[in-house]
């Protein structure tokens, strides 16, 4: 929820930050800080790059985060209003934004906004899947719609800002590859897909460890009815000691298997 680029909307890793618990943080602080001595950050380089090499770039935004406030992670808005923003169930996503909560809506459109107006993303991604809270538990199913309303105004924004610099600005979402996952998180992917709210719709599988004959085919079947693009985000490790992550055949026959079930590719989320 801290951003590595230098952002006017949220907040950038190291503002109000003056003594370290890390040095994980640190060190990316100090990368940014150098890059904004040099008149440019990471973000810049590389759209800029996407550009020069015919690649398109999408900017991937974490929806959520359960940074308690203070925290080197802790975004503005919540460093700014703390529990008043936050879902605040007690042991379930605490610190965690709670999307009932219009400031909350309203600031991550500020944030999809600047990185699509200021600096031209190709396209912008809406990642559900970190924290997977939104709602309070008690409120989650009557809360759906406003999720749905969230997701059709990122849509609307990257129409007009496509507009206005004579592009087309595609919308993905990256969500659980279990649908009554998705719902039971506030998330009604079909009816996004449904409207048109998105051009491409990645499926993460939950499960820490691959599965080449994986079954998910509902996506790409409901997918293809409204002719939305359906991918598929693998786990990053096989249960298998004498590899440990998956190599190019294991790749090639979960490949094959998400052919068969309709999708048009693969997410390498965490390709080495």
């Amino acid at each position: 929820d801290v951003y590595f680029h230098m952002s006017k909307v949220g907040r950038v890793v190291g503002q109000s930050k003056d003594v370290w618990e890390n040095y994980i943080d640190w060190r990316i602080m100090r990368m940014v800080e150098s890059a904004e001595e040099l008149g440019t950050d990471q973000l810049s380089e590389v759209i800029k790059r996407g550009s020069n090499t015919g690649l398109s770039v999408f900017r991937s935004l974490k929806l959520q985060d359960s940074a308690p406030p203070g925290g080197e992670r802790c975004g503005l808005l919540k460093w700014q209003h703390e529990e008043s923003v936050c879902i605040g169930d007690p042991g379930r996503a605490q610190w965690c934004y709670d999307y009932a909560n219009d400031l909350v809506r309203q600031h991550k459109l500020a944030i999809v906004r600047e990185v699509l107006e200021d600096y031209r993303a190709d396209g912008i991604e809406l990642d559900f899947m970190f924290d997977k809270y939104y709602f309070r538990q008690s409120d989650i199913e009557r809360n759906i719609p406003i999720m749905n309303a969230f997701v059709a105004q990122v849509r609307e924004l990257a129409a007009v800002v496509g507009r206005a610099q004579t592009r087309e600005i595609p919308v993905m979402a990256g969500v659980s590859s279990d649908e009554t996952a998705n719902l039971s998180m506030g998330l009604d992917v079909r009816a996004w897909l449904a409207a048109g709210d998105l051009d491409y719709v990645v499926a993460e599988d939950e499960r820490v460890l691959l599965d080449t004959g994986i079954q998910a085919a509902w996506l790409p079947q409901v997918a293809d009815e409204y002719d939305i693009a359906a991918y598929y985000r693998p786990p990053r490790r096989v249960y298998d000691h004498r590899v440990g992550v998956p190599d190019i055949e294991m790749y090639r026959a979960l490949g094959k298997t998400l052919e068969f079930q309709g999708y048009e590719g693969i997410y390498l989320g965490y390709l080495p």
